[in-house]
């Protein structure tokens, strides 16, 4: 019963959840994350992949790509507080480095730019005003640009460029 309460509790709270257990366990873990997010066409399914059980320790993390309908976006999950064994935790949508070095390519290619390769320096968080530097290196030379979060919508995390050196 503890659990169906926690899941009603869960997709009430946008970003908050809790868990009866010493660890949530992978499964359940997938199934708390994705009870999180609606999706906008009730027709899209949304399902969540974790890479593993959460430890039910506060500061604890693990990572999920939630997929909703077509689209994917990566969350870190946090233990916020473990009250005996009861588990909360919160998402952070953030966007893997390689993901986002990717993007950039796409867009700098759509916009008539050679570039060859673009690597990040991290990844990035799901928080307006978060950057991010990477890499772009066209034939010749490299150039940097700044990344940085303009808005966060749910799993959506739009992001502005600028070629800073």
């Amino acid at each position: 019963m503890r659990t169906l309460l926690a899941l009603v509790v869960c997709a009430a709270v946008a970003t908050g959840c809790s868990m009866t257990a010493t660890t949530v366990e992978q499964s359940e873990l997938e199934k708390q994350v994705a009870a999180i997010y609606e999706a906008d066409d009730p027709a899209d399914e949304i399902s969540a992949t974790c890479d593993g059980e959460l430890e039910a320790e506060v500061d604890a993390t693990q990572d999920c790509n939630v997929t909703v309908g077509e689209e994917n976006a990566d969350v870190h999950v946090v233990v916020t507080a473990v009250d005996g064994t009861d588990v909360e935790f919160e998402t952070q949508t953030f966007v893997p480095a390689e993901r986002l070095a990717d993007t950039l390519k796409t867009q700098l290619a759509d916009q008539g730019f050679e570039v060859e390769t673009v690597e990040c320096t991290d990844e990035l968080v799901g928080e307006v005003d978060a950057t991010v530097e990477c890499t772009a290196a066209p034939a010749e030379g490299e150039g940097i640009l700044e990344v940085t979060v303009t808005e966060v919508d749910g799993l959506m995390v739009n992001f502005n460029y600028e070629l800073v050196r």
